[in-house]
Order: structure tokens, then sequence, then C-alpha cells
């Protein structure tokens, strides 16, 4: 059972982690006051704090997959895959996501009016992400999203190249960047459309409702709440745009939730979600895409009880127009144009994005489960112009992460 004063205590606790210097006193969208980014580490002890606090608490979760650090798709929150259902009125996802996105600058030409866009994301991103959510009956669940995110330099640049180097890879110039970099450059004609280079807080959060169609769970609790689920999910901008974490509009999605369990330890379920933008003046004239789709297929192998294997893969279609931009190249060899529009991440704006996490999970209990996931970047075809059968779109380049799902 969840305690009467549990609101009440997480409440306190996070205040006592932001204030009284975490209050800004500028102003943000409609006037409202935004809360300061606070540091890394505070959010890191809030959330384990949030731990905590759930240890004597009884929750199933409805599981939420990994987050992605596009700088463009983590300002409109773009939706990621869940589980159908759930199996407790009450539940907290929590996720540690580390991830390391290196997008060289680069302009594109608007075959339309003639502007130039540029654009340049170096830069590494620390999120803490809290799902929260409720269900109001066996079929009717409501939840919340928080992200917070620090930008940094970090650490993963040099790592990420010498590793190339090792096996022998294709740096895609990675070599001309500097080293731990912390830079957003978004601009039209030369004139910046974001004020800061250096984004830090909760840039948006989201509401979702979802409707448990079709039950269809595993015979061992917590394995998997599958089925057939439709949601629906509205994001809303907590921080000005001109800090580079949010469109500053609303945005608005529809999801459809379908899981099977495979025998007693085992799971798959996928997602397919269609997502309405509202209008994003920090790429004002860019060819937008105002529709966007993600499909993502999740399978959770139990190697028993305890142990499993957790392979995910993710594609989301493109968030501009290829057919209007025209990619102003800096070297005519085509070898080095094709690393130039990888390294760029051209590939990530214009393609579709492929995502990928793998990793082991382990789960005691009645369902409480520890995620350890690695994820990388991929798209079919040869967009890149390389003879393969797919390519890189390089946002992010890598990532690595932790979810708890605790059930007690």
């Amino acid at each position: 059972m969840v305690p009467k004063n549990f609101t009440t205590v997480l409440f306190r606790a996070a205040r006592a982690l932001v204030a009284p210097k975490g209050i800004n006193r500028c102003r943000g969208m409609g006037g409202l006051p935004l809360g300061r980014p606070i540091s890394m580490a505070k959010a890191i002890a809030f959330g384990g704090m949030s731990v905590a606090l759930l240890v004597p608490l009884s929750a199933f979760a409805s599981r939420v997959s990994w987050r992605n650090a596009h700088p463009v798709g983590w300002m409109h929150q773009l939706p990621v895959g869940e589980t159908p259902g759930w199996s407790s009125p009450f539940w907290i996802n929590l996720e540690i996501n580390h991830a390391n996105v290196w997008n060289m600058n680069s302009s594109y030409t608007d075959t339309r009016t003639g502007d130039v866009y540029t654009y340049e994301a170096d830069f590494e991103q620390s999120s803490t992400i809290a799902d929260i959510g409720f269900s109001l009956g066996s079929r009717f669940a409501l939840s919340f999203e928080v992200p917070y995110a620090n930008r940094n330099g970090g650490f993963l640049d040099d790592f990420i190249d010498q590793f190339h180097i090792l096996i022998q890879s294709d740096r895609f110039l990675r070599h001309l960047n500097d080293d731990f970099n912390n830079s957003l450059v978004i601009q039209k004609n030369g004139q910046d459309m974001i004020a800061s280079h250096k984004a830090e807080g909760v840039g948006n959060i989201k509401a979702k409702a979802k409707y448990w169609l079709l039950k269809w769970q595993s015979p061992t609790p917590g394995v998997c709440d599958c089925g057939l689920a439709v949601s629906g999910q509205v994001k809303y901008p907590m921080q000005r745009r001109q800090h580079g974490l949010t469109s500053g509009t609303n945005d608005y999605s529809g999801l459809i939730h379908l899981g099977a369990p495979l025998g007693r330890y085992s799971g798959v379920y996928t997602t397919a979600a269609f997502t309405k933008f509202n209008a994003n003046e920090s790429f004002a004239g860019w060819p937008r895409r105002e529709w966007q789709q993600m499909y993502e297929l999740s399978f959770d192998f139990g190697l028993g009880p305890g142990f499993g294997v957790l392979l995910q893969a993710r594609l989301e279609s493109p968030l501009f127009d290829i057919k209007y931009l025209s990619f102003n190249y800096s070297y005519s060899d085509p070898d080095n144009r094709s690393s130039e529009r990888v390294a760029s991440g051209w590939h990530s704006l214009v393609d579709w994005r492929g995502s990928q996490a793998f990793g082991l999970r382990y789960r005691w209990g009645k369902g409480s489960q520890l995620n350890l996931l690695m994820m990388e970047d991929w798209g079919l075809g040869d967009r890149d112009g390389r003879g393969d059968w797919n390519y890189v779109n390089n946002a992010p380049d890598v990532a690595f992460l932790t979810q708890w799902h605790l059930v007690f």
C-alpha cells in the first residue's frame, strides 16, 4: 500500500534539494517563474532518494523504454515504447542516462528561400527521468514524465575516438572537433536562434493517459503486463525555448501498445506512436515535418527467474524535409563528403533515425527489475553512399543507462 503522506514526503525532499537557491528569478512561458537548473549531483541525489522512498512500497510498474538524447527530439520529448499494462495502482520508473552527441558544425541552404541554416550539436547529456503513474480502475491509468538534463563536456569523446582507432574503423572526422566540447548551435543566416549553448534543467513535462483494451499477462507476476492498449500524451514546456531544451509549445501524441508473454520468464512488446508538432521557433523557416512516427520492438528473454537479456530497436521518422535542403560541403572528395554528412548529424535530421538498446536485466521478488543497457544509432539503407545496408545517424553516437522498476 502507498502511505498517505508519500506525496508530501517526496515533495519536501525535492524542495530541500533545490531551495532556496534553486528558485529562479526569471520568467518563462506565460510569465510563470521557472526553476533554476539544479546540478547533476542533486538530480542524481533526488533520484536516489526517490528510490529509497520506494523501498517499502508495493508497485508493479508500467515499464517504459529508454529515452533518446537527440537534441531536437528532446525539445519535443518524443514518445518511447511502453508495456501495454500494469499490475499495481501506483508506480515510479527511474532512468539515469548518459549519452554522447557529436554533430560537427554544418550548414544547409533552403532551396525555396535561399536561407542558410547552421547546426552543431557537440556535447554529452546526463539525464535523470522519472515516470510516475497510477491506475484509475483496472483498465485506465494516468502517468507523468519529468526529464532532467544536464549538457556537459563529458568524458566519452576521446574514448570513442580511440575505440574507432583500435578497431580500425572510420573516425568520421571526429579528430577535427574539440574534445570535451559542450555546444548546441542553431542559426538562421548567421543569427543565433537559441540563447544558451549549455542547457540544463527540466525543459518539458509530459502527461499520459492509457486505456488497457485487452489483458494478456504472464503467468509469472511482473514479467509481461501485455495485451493491447492505446494511450494519449501531451508535452508541456517548462522553460523558455531559448534555453535549448524545449520547443516552447505543446505537442500531442497517440500510441498503440501490443505485447505477449513468452513462456514463464520472457515477453515481447511493440509500440507505434504518432506525434503532432506545434511551432518550434528555434527552427523558424526550416522545412519541418509537423507529423512524426515512431515504431519500437522490445524483447525480454529470461534466462531463468532472475537474469535475462534485453534487445530493443526503435525507428523514428525524419524531422525535416530533405527535398528542400541542400548540404553545403567543405570537401569535394565523395568519401570525405560522406564522412562530413555522417559527422554533422545530417542523417538524424532528414532521414529515418534508428536506435538500438541491448543489455542485461535482473528481476527479483514479484517483478522488481534492474536494467543495464547500452544504446547505439543506426539506419536502414545506403543513405551515406558507402555501399552498405545501413548508415550512421550519429545522434546520439552512444548512450549508457540504468533503469529501475521496483516491486516489493
